[in-house]
């Protein structure tokens, strides 16, 4: 037993200090694996989703009925429970796609893998690589340990202990919670509950965040690859051979940005409406911090926390992707394509014409994620917020 348990701790540390696509992978799918449901296990695991799913709906559907039904007294109580329904819409939204969507996303794992296998195949900007593998790595652990500190450390014993003061009926069918033995059940119940969709989402952050970057990575060597490219058209004129490693090197560029490019549209067409709908809460749950009362919204501060972290984090990645894919498109123009042959021109131009279209995620296939959409979001709930304190 515990040589098993040094052998799994060795192997832990061993992966966990190993910048690889495949390590970052099994990163991304450690606590999906410990929670029961594997992310990239083609057998579905029910246990984890039932208990979630009973728990879930016994928190937050059942609790917020019967708090409406029965101890909401005025429309300020309507309105705190909406933090609830935003929770669960959240946690629903988010537990949906690791259901649904799990097949799309393991075929656009073997997407990202080709990408990064095409990249070690090359032998060009190996340093370059590791070190954005790296920068990878640091983003996906500061998600896990956001989701520790906001979530577990923070949320979880605020809504067990002061479970009166979330506008909802915490166990419905343990009244009085205030006795014991039913308060100590209930508390169990509601971490539980709060446990298990913090892994849902959490799991749903992460290998969101882990596509972006890693997509982007691409992309920032296919620029730095594209520019090196300009060095060796130098030396076509020499000989057929150096024209020949050139035209080698520039199908592999041209194939590399095309699957990049198929990467970015797959990565659109599974997250997009996820996306959405959290960007679309997000922005509401932000407006009512401002707007209702300080000591009803303290109790949800996690939630706004989430919020504002995931909002800003995702439009800095889909900027970050979109700055990168435009370094991209300078460099295949500045890549000396006038000393190539014609049938090479020709190859640049296409790739050209690919590279001028931006690159740019759109959630719900309205809302560009980009930097901008942050900014202009928080100026809009600004003059929002002002409206109503005036």
């Amino acid at each position: 037993m515990t040589d098993g348990i040094c052998d799994w701790l060795k192997n832990f540390r061993q992966r966990f200090k190993q910048c690889s696509c495949v390590n970052l992978v099994w990163l991304i799918n450690f606590f999906p694996t410990l929670a029961g449901f594997p992310l990239l296990s083609k057998k579905f695991s029910f246990s984890f989703w039932i208990v979630h799913t009973i728990l879930f709906f016994y928190v937050y559907i059942l609790g917020t009925v019967v708090y409406q039904m029965y101890f909401a007294e005025d429309f300020v109580d309507s309105i705190n429970s909406f933090f609830n329904i935003s929770v669960f819409v959240l946690i629903a939204n988010d537990s949906c796609w690791l259901i649904y969507k799990r097949n799309n996303f393991n075929d656009l794992l073997k997407l990202v893998k080709k990408n990064d296998d095409m990249i070690i195949e090359t032998g060009r900007f190996l340093d370059i690589h590791q070190k954005l593998l790296k920068s990878i790595k640091i983003i996906v652990i500061m998600c896990y340990m956001f989701h520790l500190v906001n979530d577990v450390i923070i949320f979880i014993p605020t809504r067990t202990i002061g479970m009166d003061d979330f506008s909802v009926v915490s166990c419905v069918g343990l009244e009085p919670i205030s006795a014991s033995p039913n308060r100590e059940a209930c508390m169990v119940i509601l971490a539980l509950q709060e446990l298990t969709a913090i892994v849902a989402v959490c799991s749903y952050d992460v290998a969101l965040l882990f596509l972006f970057s890693h997509t982007t990575a691409v992309f920032q060597i296919l620029h730095e690859d594209m520019s090196g490219f300009c060095n060796i058209t130098k030396t076509c004129h020499k000989s057929e051979e150096a024209y020949c490693k050139i035209k080698d090197r520039l199908n592999n560029i041209m194939f590399r940005h095309a699957l990049a490019l198929h990467t970015v549209r797959k990565v659109e067409a599974i997250y997009s409406v996820t996306i959405g709908v959290a960007f679309g809460l997000d922005a509401i749950s932000l407006c009512l911090f401002f707007v209702l009362p300080l000591d009803v919204v303290l109790n949800f501060a996690p939630l706004i926390y989430h919020s504002l972290f995931i909002f800003f984090l995702y439009c800095f990645q889909g900027q970050r992707l979109t700055t990168a894919s435009e370094k991209f498109e300078t460099a295949v123009y500045c890549c000396g394509w006038e000393k190539l042959r014609v049938t090479e021109r020709r190859q640049v131009l296409l790739m050209l014409k690919q590279a001028q279209v931006p690159v740019i995620v759109f959630a719900a296939r309205v809302i560009p994620m980009r930097i901008h959409t942050f900014a202009n979001t928080m100026q809009a709930i600004y003059k929002l917020v002002t409206i109503f304190k005036v």
